[in-house]
C-alpha cells in the first residue's frame, strides 16, 4: 500500500493494525518522548472522541510536563 508516496511493507501495515498509530503523520511529525509517571492520562487523552483528520473534537490541554534529564 503507497500512502503520501510512501510504501508500506506488509510487516509495516501490520504493525499500524496490530499497535495502533497514525500512518498519515509519518514523514512530517515527530513524536518522541517517554511518560514516566501518569499514563492513565495518555490512556484517556487516546480515548478522545475525534473529527475530521483525527483531531479532538474538543481541545485537549496539557496543563504541565516535567522535563527530567
Amino acid at each position: 500500500e503507497v500512502q503520501k508516496g510512501i510504501k508500506y511493507t506488509e510487516e509495516q501495515r501490520a504493525a499500524y493494525t496490530e499497535q495502533g498509530g497514525t500512518p498519515f503523520l509519518d514523514m512530517e511529525y515527530t513524536v518522541y518522548g517517554m511518560v514516566v509517571k501518569g499514563l492513565d492520562v495518555v490512556d484517556a487523552i487516546a480515548e478522545v472522541k475525534t473529527g475530521k483528520s483525527d483531531r479532538p473534537s474538543e481541545d485537549v490541554k496539557i496543563k504541565s510536563v516535567r522535563v527530567i534529564k
